[in-house]
């Protein structure tokens, strides 16, 4: 499974990705079980790599929003499939874990790659679904009988949910391990949520459990405010970058909705780097705006729009906007187009 050959198991697997070929892709991952290979080295081998190329595929602007829907239901409908093959008359004796996405995040692939491991071992798990309310979490933890939450998070914008989460889950008594892209590459961001264990490989599932030691606190003013920044702000932003720029005036109905609402993840954005106190979260979101809009819209007049959206939030949000400021002030000319050009 490590062949750098097309017919390689990673190859034929993207092929299917790529055709929307659900039935395709099962059969696959049905074959290497057969195979007698380990779920883990499946997941790790095949449907992890494939999944990376697909995020990096929308990411890069290559593919569309349902391109890229498509592609996560081959993997989805794989991983069913590959849980019931490697759970087949297994007995649940080991822990209980909830695993789950916060509020606002949809991505349910990574936690249900986590459950396909889970199916091969004696851990008993139970998937609570995308984008889950923090209070409904509580009232399920309640119950008394899980062990253990494992919380998915893949967009650094819902780790405001995230943190919601995890109090509600320590209020039931319930520690829990984050895991996920938007936690980045490090355990800094879990633990600034208040996360009891941070994991960057899903087999730390079946390792033994954290005590519960992390922190429970409530979301501030700041970032809430930030997170669901007002129509009204928006517009602020939005009028003072046509003063700036008076020739974008002329962009369609869809391109000024479009720069609404990127001033609007701008915001959200800047509440995740607050939240936990990492500006490379708006480092990486400014840089992947550049990309996108390359040969489209200048990286200086993306520079530019930072500063005015964290003008238009600092009355009600002045750390966030210093971190606004600072995330744009760090930013790389990406593109050989000026301003004067616009």
């Amino acid at each position: 499974m490590t062949t750098s050959d097309t017919d390689a198991p990673l190859e034929q697997y993207f092929r299917a990705v790529t055709d929307a070929d659900t039935f395709a892709g099962t059969d696959l991952v049905l074959g290497l079980v057969d195979e007698g290979i380990p779920v883990a080295k499946i997941n790790a081998e095949v449907l992890v790599p494939a999944q990376i190329r697909v995020g990096r595929l929308w990411e890069e602007g290559k593919w569309s929003v349902a391109d890229e829907h498509a592609a996560t239901a081959v993997t989805e409908t794989a991983l069913l499939a590959l849980s019931a093959a490697a759970g087949r008359r297994r007995r649940r004796q080991g822990r209980h874990v909830a695993l789950t996405c916060g509020e606002g995040e949809w991505h349910t692939l990574p936690a249900r790659m986590v459950s396909a491991l889970a199916a091969a071992s004696d851990i008993r798990v139970s998937m609570l679904g995308p984008s889950l309310p923090a209070e409904q979490l509580g009232r399920r933890l309640r119950a008394g009988d899980v062990d253990l939450v494992a919380l998915s998070c893949t967009m650094p914008t819902n780790l405001i949910g995230a943190a919601r989460s995890i109090a509600a889950a320590h209020d039931a008594g319930v520690p829990v391990l984050a895991g996920g892209r938007a936690f980045g590459n490090t355990a800094r961001r879990a633990y600034a949520i208040g996360a009891d264990a941070w994991a960057s490989d899903p087999a730390a599932l079946m390792t033994a459990a954290p005590s519960l030691s992390g922190r429970s606190s409530d979301v501030p003013p700041e970032v809430q405010l930030l997170d669901a920044v007002s129509a009204a702000t928006i517009e602020v932003a939005y009028e003072r970058m046509l003063t700036a720029f008076p020739r974008l005036a002329q962009m369609t109905p869809s391109q000024q909705a479009h720069t609404r609402e990127d001033f609007r993840w701008m915001a959200r954005y800047t509440a995740a780097a607050l939240l936990t106190d990492d500006a490379t979260i708006l480092d990486d979101f400014l840089s992947w705006l550049c990309h996108l809009l390359d040969g489209r819209v200048p990286a200086a007049v993306i520079k530019a729009c930072a500063h005015l959206a964290a003008d238009a939030f600092e009355q009600d949000a002045p750390a966030g906007a210093g971190l606004l400021r600072g995330a744009a002030d760090r930013m790389t000319r990406t593109t050989t187009r000026t301003e004067e050009e616009l």
